[in-house]
C-alpha cells in the first residue's frame, strides 16, 4: 500500500516513534516489531484485487489496535465481510463532506478513491462511524469492542487548517487505553 508522509509527519508530531513496513510483511514480521499500534495506509488499487493482505489483516485484529486510512479502511471492511464496488465517479478532491456519526460534526474532507466499501456485509462488531453527505456513503468505521477505527478520506490531507488530525489523536486514545489495560 501507499505511505503517504503527511501520515508520518502527523504521527511523529503526535509523539510516535514509526517504523515502516512495506505491504508483504507478514503478521510474524508486523508483531515482532512489538508495535502499539498499526495504521494501514491509502492505496493504490482495487480492494478486490488485494485478498491476499485480508489474513494478515484478520490475524492482527485482536492484537494490537488499528487504523486504516483510504484502501486500509476498504481492507479492513473486506476483514469483517463487507464487499467494496467502484464508485460510478470516484470521489475526488477536497470538498466532500463527512459527518461523525458520534459527534454529529460534518468536516470538510479531501478524497481521492474510486472504490468504497458497502455498509450491508458488515458484521462481528464493525459500524459505520463516519458517512459522506453527498451520497451516504461509508467514511468510516469503528468497532464496538476491538481497538479499531477506519476512515475511507485522507484525513492527513488537511482540506482545512489541520480539520481531521482528530482521528489521529482518536487512535492514539485508543493506543494508549490498550497499554494502560
Amino acid at each position: 500500500m501507499g505511505l503517504r508522509y503527511n501520515i508520518a509527519r502527523i504521527l511523529s508530531r503526535l509523539g510516535c516513534s514509526l517504523t515502516v513496513v512495506p505491504c508483504t510483511a507478514s503478521t510474524r514480521e508486523i508483531l515482532s516489531l512489538k508495535p502499539d499500534g498499526v495504521v494501514l495506509s491509502p492505496g493504490p488499487g482495487d480492494p478486490a484485487l488485494l485478498d491476499y493482505l485480508i489474513e494478515n489483516i484478520k490475524a492482527l485484529l485482536d492484537k494490537v489496535p488499528i487504523m486504516g486510512i483510504c484502501l486500509g479502511h476498504q481492507l479492513i471492511g473486506k476483514a469483517f465481510g463487507a464487499e467494496t464496488f467502484k464508485l460510478k465517479f470516484g470521489h475526488r478532491g477536497g470538498n466532500h463532506p463527512v459527518r461523525d456519526i458520534e459527534t454529529g460534526r460534518v468536516y470538510i474532507t479531501t478524497q481521492n478513491h474510486g472504490y468504497a466499501v458497502a455498509s450491508e456485509g458488515l458484521r462481528d462488531g464493525l459500524e459505520v462511524s463516519h458517512i459522506n453527505l453527498n451520497d451516504n456513503t461509508v467514511e468510516g468505521f469503528r468497532h464496538k469492542e476491538l481497538p479499531i477505527i477506519s476512515i475511507q478520506y485522507h484525513s492527513e490531507g488537511s482540506p482545512g487548517p489541520q480539520d481531521n488530525v482528530y482521528l489521529f489523536e482518536r487512535f492514539l486514545d485508543i493506543v494508549g487505553e490498550r497499554k494502560n489495560s
